[in-house]
């Protein structure tokens, strides 16, 4: 008897400042071999116009833009809601979302699947490239007790061992880069940022999924290359 599989909504936030990587990106994009009836490959732009919507556009892909707004945190939250707004209102049970830098294996979404959690990653490094300095994209609970409340860290280097090839890894931050959510978390655990603080949305995100003590997923056997450039050329960050 053939199971039915998960409907699978692939995001991707993108800027006219990714495009350094598009062409790359977009063969691995292409090569993805979850059957091609069970995903759907939304990308959202972002830029300050829509002259890179319509490149994209004119290159087969499935493109919507929307504003900016302030800085860069304004406008990644915005794209994330709308992209979990298209997941409700259409069905999907999982969300996949892939940064448009992110280079990912043809079985990624089967791969994320098969690890039966709600909410689970592949990992990939952070940091500057053009330096050498990269940790993984991951980070554990921490209790801070002048704040006398739940904060993260990043790995130390003696704990990577253990975060490297080494079978699934529960965490409190993980690789929003390349995270697989399904429908009973997106459905409870919306997107935001704090306008206060120069905090991205994933932090809150994953803060949220700890505060509802929705267990955070790695599979450290799943390695992506992240092509990213240093993070301070980001302007409106």
């Amino acid at each position: 008897m053939n199971l039915k599989l998960p409907k699978i909504l692939v995001f991707t936030v993108t800027y006219e400042g990714k495009d350094y990587v598009f062409n790359e990106w977009k063969q691995y994009v292409d090569n993805i071999n979850y059957p091609k009836n069970n995903w759907y490959h939304l990308v959202i732009d972002n830029s300050e116009n829509e002259e890179y919507t319509k490149k994209l556009k004119n290159l087969g892909m499935n493109v919507v833009h929307i504003q900016r707004g302030n800085n860069s945190r304004e406008a990644i939250t915005r794209a994330q809601k709308y992209a979990r707004r298209y997941a409700i209102q259409n069905g999907y049970d999982y969300i996949l979302s892939l940064e448009s830098d992110v280079l990912v294996p043809p079985s990624i979404i089967q791969d994320l699947l098969k690890s039966g959690k709600p909410i689970i990653s592949a990992l990939y490094m952070i940091g500057d490239r053009s330096k050498g300095v990269r940790v993984p994209c991951i980070a554990l609970s921490k209790w801070n007790s002048d704040l006398g409340a739940w904060g993260t860290r990043l790995l130390e280097p003696e704990e990577w061992k253990d975060y490297l090839h080494n079978g699934l890894k529960q965490v409190h931050t993980a690789c929003m880069g390349v995270c697989l959510i399904s429908k009973e978390v997106f459905n409870k655990i919306d997107f935001y940022y704090d306008s206060r603080y120069e905090k991205h949305s994933d932090v809150y995100y994953f803060n949220d999924c700890f505060i509802n003590r929705i267990p955070v997923w790695v599979d450290t056997d799943i390695f992506c290359d992240h092509k990213n450039v240093n993070w301070s050329n980001v302007k409106d960050r």
